[in-house]
């Protein structure tokens, strides 16, 4: 009996040596007046510590196992200091306890930035050069041919405005809070302005070349306003545009010449004998002559589908489209330039009535940089040559003016080389300087400044080869 009795307890302290140690300790901390309690005390230490024992032999015997009694969290002493928590609670408890005593001020602590933002940032939005002429809010809606509808593009501020310069005006539309573009091209005399169905506060209008998306497209858009007198408004600031920018932009008559002959081949169809046809195109001077239309890059045919090549592109004048068949049919005929929104499409009728007919189509150049502006003056006068931008006639007379100081194809040469700092010096100079007989051009759109250095007067070379001859050195 005694052997099983002290087996599982090999861990635990005797019994006897705990009451003895309670015993002794309860004499110490008790007087010798209270005898009867200290006596009592040992008797309730001795059944703690023997239960006590005996739970932690069991709970190293069931964690053999992975088991064991659950561990209930134990109390803190309420004497003890909340070391374990945060600062903030121990902060907290601390003003609780001593309420009039304040906690001391930080110090003021200073960081030096790293980068200083000192400057403001601009940002360009192309109309710094603009001034708004109308502003109307309006709901924009463009037509989706593939699934022939109309779709929402945004509602905003619809805006005309005149560029300071050159004097185009042109329509621009961005949606509320996001500002993005929807709409963006010029208002150029061949837009015309129709009533939508059932509706007296809406419009729509076709823009060959809307650039709000980045690249030209062809849009059929329409506009909607809160009432038929916002529409009216719009409308008048619209046709007052139109008449404004018609003299500014340069406009150029294109003709396509057709011929077609019978050939003696089997047709597919009865009663419809084989053509053989072929289409020209040709630019018009003032006097009505057929020029070269060199002015384009390359001319592009839309066939009917039932061709085996039914897309035809050429790339030199006279862009001659020759093909074989018996049908007639409508074609649309794409004219491309080197300009952002170069690309005019023009509708054809192909007809065997006549051996040999013309067609004539007016287009628009709205934006055309320096060297589109010199093709196009080989078939007409643009805007800017009556007012003796372009009035010389004898370029070599201007050359030999200056030719015997300052070599003009190196100042052309420095002028290449500066940065943009002194490029921008330089404009200035030219405007502060330049005559009557100077020409000059602002492309904003193209982000360029073009002159003719042969209509700079003396001195405005002189002050021009001084500099570029000083920053080129330097």
């Amino acid at each position: 009996m005694a052997d099983a009795s002290t087996e599982p307890k090999a861990d635990a302290p005797p019994a006897t040596s705990e009451t003895e140690l309670a015993t002794g300790e309860t004499e110490v901390a008790t007087t010798p007046q209270k005898d009867e309690a200290a006596s009592e005390a040992p008797a309730a230490t001795v059944t703690e510590e023997t239960s006590g024992a005996a739970s932690a032999v069991s709970d190293n015997v069931f964690s053999m196992f992975g088991g064991g009694a659950k561990k209930e969290k134990k109390e803190e002493d309420e004497d003890r200091g909340d070391n374990s928590g945060s600062a903030k609670a121990q902060k907290a408890a601390a003003a609780e306890e001593n309420p009039e005593e304040e906690a001391p001020e930080s110090e003021d602590v200073h960081f030096e930035p790293v980068i200083r933002l000192t400057e403001k940032v601009e940002v360009k939005t192309n109309e710094e050069l603009e001034e708004q002429t109308f502003k109307m809010r309006a709901k924009l809606f463009k037509f989706v041919r593939e699934s022939n509808e109309w779709k929402e593009r945004g509602t905003g501020d619809v805006r005309l405005l005149k560029h300071k310069e050159n004097g185009k005006t042109r329509l621009v539309m961005r949606r509320d809070k996001t500002l993005k573009v929807c709409a963006n091209h010029y208002i150029v005399p061949d837009m015309k302005l129709s009533p939508n169905v059932g509706s007296d506060r809406s419009w729509v209008w076709n823009a060959a070349a809307d650039v709000s998306e980045g690249e030209p497209e062809a849009q059929t858009l329409a506009i909607r306003f809160a009432n038929s007198e916002n529409a009216n408004l719009f409308k008048d600031a619209f046709i007052k545009a139109q008449q404004e920018n018609e003299p500014l932009f340069i406009k150029r008559n294109v003709k396509f010449i057709t011929e077609q002959r019978n050939i003696d081949k089997p047709s597919e169809v009865e009663g419809f004998p084989m053509k053989s046809w072929n289409i020209e195109v040709f630019l018009l001077d003032e006097a009505g002559n057929e020029k070269p239309a060199n002015c384009f890059t390359k001319v592009t045919y839309n066939l009917h589908p039932s061709f085996v090549n039914p897309i035809q592109t050429f790339t030199e004048p006279p862009f001659r489209c020759e093909n074989e068949g018996w049908g007639e049919f409508d074609m649309t005929i794409d004219l491309y330039t080197t300009e952002k929104g170069g690309k005019h499409t023009l509708v054809h009728d192909l007809n065997f009535a006549k051996p040999r007919y013309e067609a004539k189509h007016q287009i628009t150049f709205k934006n055309p940089s320096a060297a589109l502006i010199n093709l196009l003056r080989e078939t007409g006068p643009v805007p800017g040559d009556e007012n003796g931008a372009r009035k010389k006639t004898d370029a070599e007379k201007k050359r030999k003016r200056t030719a015997g100081a300052i070599d003009m194809e190196k100042l052309a040469d420095g002028l290449v080389k500066l940065n943009e700092d002194d490029l921008l010096h330089v404009v200035q100079m030219i405007h502060d300087n330049k005559t009557e007989e100077t020409y000059t051009k602002n492309d904003i759109d193209q982000g360029e400044f073009h002159v003719d250095l042969y209509t700079l007067p003396d001195n405005l070379v002189k002050m021009l080869w001084d500099f570029v001859s000083k920053e080129v050195r330097a």
